[in-house]
């Protein structure tokens, strides 16, 4: 039946409101045991024919024995170089090319099984792909398992910057498997344990203590021992990071996220270093100077800026780099001013109460700044590695931090 469609005669404009509300539920299994046993467990998910697998060259060397758990003939598998420098759109297209030559449809699934790169590439894969498909994630790596592999987030580089392009795609499950990680090399440890010291930091003290107590020796021995306490710390970082990201998980609700702390100064130290310095290194080394910047406000005692320099120390992180520099930590708020609804938002831990979040740049000058970098520098005694040797440091008379 036809239509006819006449003028209204309004003269005032007429709006309709659209609204649209965002649930999204997800189960993160922990599950011990050998990795294929682990991935057993995921074939319901592939069970259709109507899937791809992601992984690393890396995970397909060490453990192609439990992936042919999801595809025996390996058809289906993709194996994509996944590093931090190459995360890069081109990356995300491999993964589409693959997907529609397999024909997957609107109800197909991606499966990453991999690290934190890998995770972010094939979440924006499952994002693009018919407009969004479902995907699941098995993280292989620390940083994964208690971080990377959890959230809605995926992402990345673009023009220099670190994940500058992405989407927030919540996955349909998360598979926790901790036999991955006894062949995960010892610096893979050690960048994991950064974001493990981060969450404890901002959230659990009793899991600070559990980390100050083991870390070491679970990093020496892959997770071997102490096995118990080694799991503790895997799945209670994990709860902890996901507690905090259902709060505010399309960061919508604000800007204040404790989960931010040690990821302020972190992306342009990864970047300025051609990502030489791990995601993980440069978590440390920002977690260090933001402890030393709250001993600086008077927001913790000189003795807890030192205990947590001295973990990190001891777990073989670094603590400091010659690319950070005053400059760099002025440009680095304006960026995260940028990212955070205009304000720097910066996790500054106290001794006592919550978090605090800097709330304007200009609450740290460069005098302050640089107090906070010479704190870094190692207690005498302590040999300092090779191309970690810090310039003399000034404050530059024309260094603002009020811009952002």
């Amino acid at each position: 039946m036809a239509m006819a469609v006449r003028d209204s005669g309004l003269e005032t404009p007429q709006v309709s409101l659209a609204a649209a509300t965002r649930r999204t539920a997800y189960e993160v299994v922990f599950q011990d045991g050998a990795a294929a046993s682990a991935l057993q467990s995921l074939r319901p998910w592939t069970a259709g024919q109507d899937f791809l697998v992601v992984t690393t060259p890396t995970v397909q060397a060490l453990h192609g024995d439990a992936l042919a758990v999801l595809d025996p003939t390996g058809r289906r598998i993709l194996v994509l170089a996944c590093t931090e420098a190459g995360k890069t759109v081109t990356q995300v297209e491999h993964v589409c090319r693959r997907a529609h030559a397999l024909g997957l449809g609107r109800g197909g699934v991606l499966l990453a099984v991999g690290g934190g790169v890998c995770s972010d590439i094939a979440t924006v894969a499952a994002s693009w792909l018919r407009r969004g498909i479902r995907h699941v994630r098995v993280p292989t790596t620390l940083v994964g398992q208690v971080d990377a592999g959890l959230g809605y987030k995926g992402a990345v580089n673009f023009d220099g910057h670190k994940s500058y392009l992405g989407c927030f795609h919540a996955p349909a499950h998360v598979l926790i498997a901790p036999d991955f990680l006894r062949t995960l090399p010892a610096r893979h440890q050690r960048e994991g344990f950064a974001e493990i010291v981060k969450i404890a930091i901002v959230c659990d003290p009793d899991l600070l203590n559990l980390v100050d107590r083991h870390a070491e020796e679970l990093v020496r021995t892959s997770f071997a021992t102490p096995r118990a306490a080694g799991r503790v710390i895997v799945w209670q970082s994990a709860l902890l990071m996901l507690q905090e990201l259902a709060q505010n998980p399309y960061e919508d609700q604000g800007y204040e996220r404790l989960v931010d702390f040690g990821h302020t100064f972190s992306p342009l130290l990864e970047a300025d270093s051609a990502h030489r310095l791990s995601h993980g290194e440069a978590v440390a080394i920002d977690m260090a100077l933001t402890m030393a910047l709250s001993a600086e406000l008077g927001l913790v005692a000189p003795a807890s800026r030192n205990r947590i320099l001295s973990l990190l120390r001891r777990l073989g992180l670094p603590t400091d780099s010659p690319l950070l520099t005053p400059e760099l930590c002025r440009r680095a708020l304006e960026q995260a001013a940028l990212h955070r609804g205009g304000r720097p938002n910066l996790v500054l831990p106290t001794d006592l109460g919550p978090s605090r979040f800097l709330q304007a740049a200009d609450a740290v000058g460069p005098d302050m700044i640089v107090r906070a970098l010479q704190a870094l520098a190692p207690p005498p005694g302590i040999p300092v590695p090779a191309g970690l040797a810090r310039p003399g440091l000034r404050a530059a008379g024309s260094l603002n931090l009020a811009g952002s």
